[in-house]
């Protein structure tokens, strides 16, 4: 399964990265991994002021909830909590509908064709043509 982070200034492509992550999860578990890599990713490169779209409403819930839950994927999520708290100061993270996120499906589809991590400093040309649609 390929998961895809995208960054982006308002509607300006900025960078993504693109990673294959293991069938062995569940999909719940894959999720909140996806959060969990791109709170890293950004905590690395020392971002702040970011607005986190997150199209699995379970990761979202389980998120912005205070439950107690020491299943992996409570475990993933207390830690995305815990990097969000501590490193994130103007930011939030939120549900965006599955068909809304046109442009992070598009660069998963491209990401199969790769089995390591891979950073896009330039549009995929993929996402060329759903760029310049948003931006119309």
């Amino acid at each position: 399964m390929c998961h895809c982070i995208c960054l982006r200034d308002e509607d300006v492509y900025v960078l993504a990265k693109t990673m294959s992550l293991s069938l062995k999860h569940t999909i719940e578990v894959i999720e909140a991994l996806g959060l969990f890599y791109a709170l890293q990713w950004l905590v690395d490169m020392q971002f702040d002021n970011v607005e986190f779209l997150v199209d699995s409403k379970i990761t979202i819930d389980a998120f912005n909830s205070n439950r107690q839950d020491v299943t992996k994927f409570g475990h993933i999520i207390t830690t995305c909590q815990f990097f969000f708290s501590s490193y994130f100061t103007n930011s939030r993270v939120e549900f965006n509908r599955r068909q809304t996120n046109m442009i992070v499906h598009a660069l998963a589809g491209y990401a199969t064709l790769s089995a390591s991590p891979t950073i896009h400093s330039d549009v995929p040309d993929c996402m060329n043509n759903i760029i310049i649609n948003e931006m119309l």
